[in-house]
């Protein structure tokens, strides 16, 4: 794909991020995306054929983008602690997020297109996978407690949805957020 073909790919999710996040999955048209970034829809056609495949997309590059950054500190040798803290920083900033509405969309996004189950499942494997190499790391070099890297990794994925899902439609302090990072962190360091 051409760097112009990525542009313009990048354009649309990003103007749809924003979208999503305000109103959610299902009440979103292929319209109201191309009215977001200024295309018309024969350009917005050409690269997407529905807002289902836009969501998708918007998912993908969010996850990516996770694994990417983790295995570069990791490759660079980066303290796993930093990466680590770094990554609880990331997930706390995205449940104060002003587009933490997109965690709900989400989920609106999984019971509108049930079919999307495994990729939802695929999901939570690569992240619990990516947390996984991540406690790995930092047991081999020392940093870390010893400790069922599935079992921690997972709990620490759903805690984090959870949270973020129930930050768009319920109070949440960061005094709360941080009484249960301080609890992760207990677990792992």
């Amino acid at each position: 794909m051409s760097n112009k073909s990525n542009t313009t790919k990048k354009k649309i999710i990003d103007s749809s991020v924003q979208l999503f996040a305000d109103k959610g999955y299902q009440v979103i048209t292929m319209k109201d995306i191309c009215d977001s970034c200024g295309m018309s829809r024969g350009g917005v056609y050409r690269y997407f054929s529905s807002t289902k495949e836009i969501f998708i997309a918007m998912l993908d590059r969010d996850i990516d983008d996770d694994i990417k950054a983790v295995k570069q500190a990791i490759e660079k040798k980066v303290p796993a602690k930093v990466i680590f803290d770094n990554y609880l920083d990331h997930e706390k900033n995205a449940i104060f997020s002003d587009n933490r509405g997109l965690f709900f969309a989400t989920h609106e996004f999984a019971f509108a297109e049930p079919e999307q189950r495994a990729y939802f499942d695929k999901r939570i494997e690569l992240s619990v996978d990516l947390l996984g190499d991540l406690f790995r790391y930092g047991q081999e070099t020392g940093e870390f407690k010893d400790f069922d890297i599935s079992a921690v990794a997972t709990h620490i994925i759903y805690f984090f949805d959870g949270l973020k899902t129930s930050s768009s439609v319920l109070t949440v302090t960061e005094e709360m957020v941080d009484q249960q990072l301080k609890i992760i962190k207990e677990m792992v360091l």
